[in-house]
């Protein structure tokens, strides 16, 4: 394997020539840890900053330490051709198919797989699909003229696919190559050329009402003396800055109109049938799955604080939707049927952790599906994204009441830039249409930010647009008064903002209703914000596990997370695990404890936590120490 064909399998990438950096796909990296350079020989060199091996990196993409290294010679062909490039087209299943040959001087040939490892140079009777559809997951793709390009946008980071017969006279575009494409937003570049511009013009067509959107970029308007013929690689070595290239072809797609055919073209999937008068449009009332918070078929978030109880109350509404039952949210009295719900979640554990929750709520077990990970040896579930076909298939197969998606950044494509307004609304969009389809409402939690004094849409973690496209919004967190927490209506499209429903945590760590209350979130962040600090409670649950987890003989290290699968997020006292842990620790070191909080490997993946050991002798107070404690 090449850098460039090993680039495309990592998130996060940037660099150019033979240095990169990356996201490390061995643990949860946020920092881009992952260094990704090309030896002297060719060979393939990582190195994690975190601390992650190669194989735990090479594991996480499905690869060996074989694939490191740069593959064997290419052949040459008969003659004085040689062959300079070939191209891989792969069918849905993952299979090779057909392999395209480039020649210096240029020229092209085909060759398939002859089923005994060797080849039969033709193609005769394979169905070739578009180059590079197969490992494509984003919802967004450049549509461009030949593998080279398409190779030229992969190693740059941007999806792309192409057709196998470029767009001279003698190309074929397929009815099959429209339907792969349908639902995502493709922008087409063509080469600068008559040629070019009539094919990009004509799949324009074919594509306009089937793909998400459709859009044809103009490359002159980037680079005015783009020579004719010149392509889009062509552009992108004339800026020789692969990042701000990359950024540039972004902005482009961004910023150039949706495709409309021209009147004397013919309409293409039957999208002018579409459009009618709103005279004819049913006139509806809109449906609620909880009455005044939760819409029926719409999005709803739910934003708070780590810690506030976000888990515990998803659980109660899976509970109650599942048996039934009235939730936190209703109105008094409140009877339901029960409904099928579906829980999508990237940190929690189902059988550790929230199957015990829903069943002590009173959920209706059988009622509530979620997929199982330990199933799922193949990374399947790392399809599942929104705007993915994998999302809608499910959703229309169960058709659940509610499915709740914990947290949103586990179900972005990886393409997909969170901080971005345009990308975020078209990726959310997706699922606001399916859940117009199903009736299906969709419960998105995200954490909120921590900006202080930021309250309502400025407290959204990542992205305003999910704000912006969510029919209800509902924050969460902690108010004044010790152990009581709220839920606040701020965004309602479709009724007024309701009272503010107040709960506890019990020590079963379910929620008990204990109220309600006029305040908004930004009175209680305000409240929060001016009040006069106090000194911090001391958080005697967490140090008596403390306590319970040191083996006196060697030290004992746990994760964020495994802690928490083990006493539950509650054990933080509301409170982030390393601030939480920093306030305990001068107790534990009086006890002759050390806690020291680092990352820490788990199953070999690396993680944030922490150590825990006793220290040779306990830590002596000082003489004034002393007086103060008496």
């Amino acid at each position: 394997m090449t850098l460039r064909e090993f680039l495309p399998r990592l998130r996060g990438v940037h660099g150019g020539g033979t240095q990169y950096t990356a996201l490390c796909p061995a643990h949860d990296d946020e920092h881009a840890s992952l260094s990704v350079s090309e030896g002297q020989d060719g060979r393939i060199l990582l190195r994690c900053h975190a601390g992650c091996e190669t194989a735990a990196i090479l594991a996480a993409l499905d690869l060996t330490l074989s694939d490191l290294f740069p593959d064997p010679p290419r052949e040459r062909a008969q003659g004085d051709r040689r062959v300079v490039e070939t191209y891989d087209y792969i069918d849905a299943d993952g299979h090779l198919v057909a392999q395209k040959l480039r020649y210096e001087p240029k020229s092209f040939s085909w060759r398939r797989p002859d089923g005994c490892g060797g080849w039969i140079y033709n193609r005769k009777g394979v169905e070739i699909p578009l180059y590079r559809r197969e490992g494509l997951k984003s919802t967004s793709v450049f549509l461009v003229e030949g593998e080279k390009d398409c190779d030229t946008l992969t190693r740059l980071g941007l999806p792309a696919v192409c057709s196998p017969d470029g767009a001279g006279t003698g190309s074929k575009w397929r009815d099959a190559y429209t339907e792969s494409l349908r639902g995502l937003h493709v922008a087409v570049i063509p080469d600068n050329d008559t040629v070019g511009a009539d094919f990009a013009r004509m799949v324009c067509g074919k594509l306009d009402g089937v793909a998400g959107s459709v859009r044809l970029l103009d490359l002159t308007a980037l680079w005015p003396e783009l020579p004719e013929h010149g392509d889009v690689s062509d552009y992108i070595a004339h800026i020789r800055d692969d990042r701000r290239a990359a950024d540039a072809l972004m902005q482009l797609a961004k910023d150039t109109p949706l495709f409309t055919p021209a009147a004397n073209e013919p309409a293409q999937g039957g999208v002018l049938a579409l459009f009618k008068p709103v005279a004819d449009f049913e006139e509806s009332e809109v449906a609620w799955l909880v009455p005044g918070w939760i819409p029926a078929g719409q999005i709803t978030l739910l934003a708070s604080d780590g810690g506030v109880g976000k888990t515990s109350v998803c659980c109660a509404l899976a509970a109650a939707v599942s048996s039934g039952a009235a939730c936190l949210l209703d109105p008094p009295m409140m009877k339901r049927e029960p409904r099928s719900v579906m829980i999508l979640t990237s940190e929690d554990s189902i059988s550790k952790k929230l199957k015990k929750k829903l069943r002590l709520q009173g959920a209706d077990l059988k009622n509530i599906i979620a997929p199982d990970p330990a199933d799922d040896p193949d990374g399947l579930l790392r399809d599942l994204k929104f705007g993915s076909p994998l999302l809608g298939e499910i959703i229309r197969k169960y058709q659940p009441a509610l499915c709740i998606i914990d947290p949103v950044q586990g179900y972005v494509p990886p393409d997909v830039n969170m901080g971005s307004r345009n990308a975020m609304r078209d990726c959310m969009a997706t699922l606001a249409a399916l859940g117009e389809e199903t009736g299906c409402a969709f419960l998105v939690v995200c954490h909120s930010n921590k900006r202080r004094g930021a309250s309502g849409r400025e407290r959204i973690s990542d992205s305003s647009d999910l704000w912006d496209i969510a029919r209800s919004v509902i924050m969460a967190g902690f108010t004044s008064e010790d152990g009581v927490r709220y839920l606040a209506n701020e965004k309602n499209n479709y009724d007024r903002l309701q009272e503010t429903v107040l709960f506890r945590i019990t020590d079963r760590g379910l929620p008990e209703h204990a109220g309600f209350s006029p305040k908004r979130d930004r009175d209680f962040v305000q409240e929060s914000y001016f009040a006069e600090r106090k000194p911090e409670p001391v958080n005697e649950k967490l140090l008596d596990a403390l306590r319970s987890e040191v083996n006196p003989f060697e030290p004992v290290k746990f994760s964020y997370r495994s802690f928490e699968e083990k006493y539950d997020s509650l054990i933080w006292g509301g409170k982030q695990p390393k601030r939480a842990l920093d306030l305990v620790k001068p107790i534990l070191e009086q006890e002759g404890i050390s806690l020291l909080t680092k990352s820490v490997k788990i199953d070999g993946r690396s993680a944030n936590g922490f150590l825990l050991q006793m220290a040779a002798e306990p830590v002596q107070m000082s003489n004034i120490e002393q007086a103060d404690a008496s």
